[in-house]
């Protein structure tokens, strides 16, 4: 079970997980929890009326219950997913089979999450917690870029690439976020056997004309305008690195495509 907060590379830590395992001769299959969100109208209110995007609720647990206890004793179960543009579930889904000498790596920000590995038998589960855990400081110690702030840099890359979001949008979203991480992922980080540390140092570097050219988009009307503008002043800070410099099976490439593992 990996689990982690938004945007700290747990898809590709999950494949990168799966390739070594495969190497050393042991089949893995990836399951995302996001796969098994509600359809978007069927996501719980919040008080302020919006859709809960981040809570546990926002899963079918039933669902998701159902589908780790056929992999376990039945040895086999189908696996929904999830069409993010159309906010609401495929019709298809794909089979997966698990024996014993098998592993299945569940991903997911929930994975932790004791109503998701309450099923889990004793001894079958191990737990891994993964996310940015450093601060970008100056010479004097002062924070530049926060480890929160990566994190929204990196979901801000990836949202505008993949799901057809704004930075403005991402930028809306993201106090709810972080409220969601603080309430129902880092409790359960607790749990975990293993930590990872996602962050690179030449992170912001490598992300810095992308961050320029998104965060200069939002508008001087908006609410977000002084967030972004001091995102921008961050980014400044740091030597301009091509991205190409990137290779495919970084884990940064999850969030500006090219990446080895699957399709950008």
């Amino acid at each position: 079970m990996l689990s982690g907060p938004s945007s700290s590379a747990k898809t590709t830590t999950s494949l990168k997980l799966q390739r070594r395992l495969s190497e050393v001769g042991i089949h893995a299959n990836t399951i995302s929890l996001d796969d098994f969100f509600k359809n978007r109208c069927d996501l719980p209110l919040l008080a302020d009326g919006s859709r809960d995007y981040e809570s546990p609720s926002a899963l079918d647990i039933p669902l998701l219950t159902q589908t780790i206890s056929d992999l376990i004793f039945k040895g086999r179960a189908q696996l929904p997913a999830f069409d993010f543009k159309r906010g609401e579930r495929s019709q298809k889904t794909r089979s997966i089979a698990l024996n014993d000498d098998n592993i299945a790596i569940v991903e997911g920000l929930h994975a932790l999450d004791t109503t998701v590995t309450q099923g889990i038998p004793a001894g079958r589960c191990l737990k891994l917690y993964v996310s940015v855990s450093s601060d970008f400081t100056d010479d004097d110690g002062r924070t530049v870029l926060s480890a929160r702030s990566v994190r929204l840099i990196r979901r801000t890359i990836r949202d505008f690439k993949y799901r057809s979001s704004s930075p403005e949008n991402t930028l809306d979203m993201w106090d709810a976020v972080c409220r969601g991480e603080d309430l129902y992922v880092r409790p359960f980080k607790r749990y975990a056997d293993i930590c990872l540390n996602s962050i690179f140092a030449c992170e912001p570097c490598l992300f810095r004309a992308a961050a320029l050219r998104l965060f200069s988009g939002v508008p001087q009307q908006s609410k977000h305008y002084d967030h972004a503008q001091k995102l921008l002043k961050a980014a400044s800070a740091f030597v301009p690195m091509p991205a190409a410099m990137m290779p495919g099976t970084c884990v940064l490439r999850e969030f500006t495509g090219g990446s080895v593992y699957y399709q950008s």
